[in-house]
């Protein structure tokens, strides 16, 4: 028997000051309400989609040593790191850390496959801790470590507050840990906020699984119905922001502490067959081994898995130092993508289709962010200048 889990969002005190300079013009406009409960700073923006007016400027794409694009074959946030050096770090599959220096050229590789110190069996995560780069492996159920020197140091094991953690972000005084729970009560993502408390803040449960007869075989699908609300994050220490659940709602940490909550007032509605379609415009294709994919056609889906009852409102979140929320409302896998902004007080500044979700900003506020490149096939890192 095969089995398949659906992503959880398919089936994954300085902020937001009224003084600062974009704040200060937008903080009376009547389409935005603002309000305070028990501390915590509410945000509602109740103006209809409306075009950017920023400008996007392509400077480069990350390359090789000889300055031809570098190709990925995927770029999930998670994947990509920068440091205060403007240097940039991609995980890809095959185990392996590039590294690409300030002007986006490739300089060097870290890593590969093993089960010594400086080696991967199964990274799902590149993240930082200090100055040391690591990724969290979940085979080894260890965080793989090199230091400054990208010199491989000792492991740091998922134990304690890190136990069962499928996604970490650190911050002085403690981290940001997402991990899936299977108990008696049920299977499901938590995120916990405050390492030493280790009590969870968000849990979504994941529902019950499915089970589809296709491709000869019985297949087990795991993580509820398809379309089913996740938990989207996104840390800049020492700020997080938080989405979960199928509202447009997003709050924001400073440490552990949640002392905002930005919102949009946007219809809800349930999912169709017309997003199935954009999630799996070629059916779902699984692989077995070297042969040709399995394809599972929508309507078997439907059929046997399920639609969730509520379209989820966001898709991803990301924030950068300068204070700015981005917002990603279509799925990873749709084209055009449509992304919302919001300034710094947490201000709806408009909406952009046909570019990606930002993964990282450079040092000089470039922004990095995935592109596909149709001759290939493959995905670039394109460096985005962005003019406002």
């Amino acid at each position: 028997m095969s089995r398949v889990r659906l992503p959880l969002a398919l089936a994954t005190g300085a902020m937001l000051a009224a003084s600062v300079a974009c704040g200060r013009d937008v903080a009376q406009r009547p389409d935005v309400i603002r309000s305070d409960s028990a501390g915590v700073r509410l945000i509602t923006n109740t103006a209809p989609d409306t075009a950017l007016a920023w400008r996007f400027d392509t400077i480069g794409v990350l390359t090789d040593s000889l300055g031809e694009p570098w190709l990925f074959t995927a770029v999930p946030p998670r994947w990509v790191i920068t440091d205060r050096a403007g240097r940039t770090y991609v995980l890809e599959r095959d185990q392996v850390i590039r590294r690409f220096g300030r002007d986006g050229r490739y300089e060097r590789s870290i890593g590969r496959r093993g089960g010594a110190p400086g080696e991967m069996l199964y990274p799902v995560q590149l993240l930082q801790q200090g100055d040391s780069v690591g990724v969290l492996d979940d085979d080894r159920a260890a965080i793989v470590r090199w230091g400054p020197d990208l010199g491989a140091i000792a492991d740091l094991p998922l134990r304690g507050a890190l136990h069962d953690a499928s996604r970490v972000a650190f911050r002085f005084g403690g981290a940001w840990v997402q991990r899936r729970v299977v108990d008696s009560l049920g299977a499901r993502e938590e995120l916990v906020v405050d390492t030493v408390a280790n009590v969870a803040v968000y849990a979504l449960p994941e529902g019950r699984g499915a089970m589809v007869q296709a491709c000869g075989t019985r297949i087990a699908f795991e993580g509820g119905r398809l379309f089913a609300s996740g938990l989207h994050w996104h840390a800049a220490a020492p700020q997080m922001v938080v989405s979960s659940g199928a509202d447009y709602e997003i709050d924001y940490y400073e440490g552990p502490r949640l002392f905002a909550r930005v919102k949009r007032s946007l219809p809800s509605r349930a999912p169709t067959r017309d997003d199935l379609r954009r999630l799996y415009p070629d059916g779902l294709q699984l692989r077995r081994g070297g042969g040709p994919p399995c394809v599972i056609d929508g309507e078997t889906l439907e059929r046997d898995v399920g639609f969730a009852d509520t379209m989820p409102a966001v898709h991803g979140v990301a924030r950068f130092r300068e204070g700015t929320l981005w917002v990603r409302r279509s799925m990873p896998s749709e084209r055009p993508s449509v992304l919302d902004v919001f300034g710094t007080d947490g201000t709806y500044l408009g909406s952009v289709r046909g570019l990606n979700l930002p993964v990282g900003q450079l040092p000089n506020d470039e922004l990095l962010v995935p592109i596909d490149d149709e001759s290939s096939g493959g995905i670039q890192i394109a460096r985005i200048r962005v003019t406002r």
